[in-house]
């Protein structure tokens, strides 16, 4: 291996350092990101009635993550960064929706959790 001929660590004030107190720059979310995120949300409190036994309202929450999926998907490009997620979310929230509707005739099989 050959000897570094540079030293290893950059002179002083070669890099850009943000002065001390202040704080960075929040990042700038798009419209598009804050729907997924809303949607991610919904989803997870539909999983969270699937676990209580809670089929009938969970089946709600899903249709409702699929209504703001498609609105969402509605106003977006197709070559936008977020609607490739947007279209894998969709697919999952409709398979969940298959499955609950499956599973509703046994649902009065479930013992409540104590």
């Amino acid at each position: 291996m050959p000897p570094l001929t540079g030293p290893r660590v950059p002179p002083r004030g070669s890099r850009e350092l943000r002065p001390r107190g202040e704080t960075h720059q929040p990042q700038k979310i798009s419209q598009a990101q804050k729907q997924v995120d809303e949607v991610q949300a919904l989803e997870k409190q539909a999983g969270d009635l699937v676990r209580r036994n809670d089929l009938r309202g969970a089946l709600q929450m899903y249709e409702e993550c699929k209504a703001e999926i498609e609105d969402t998907l509605d106003g977006l490009p197709k070559d936008d960064v977020s609607y490739p997620t947007l279209l894998e979310r969709k697919k999952s929230v409709e398979s969940k929706i298959i499955k609950c509707k499956e599973f509703l005739p046994f649902e009065y099989f479930l013992k409540a959790p104590n």
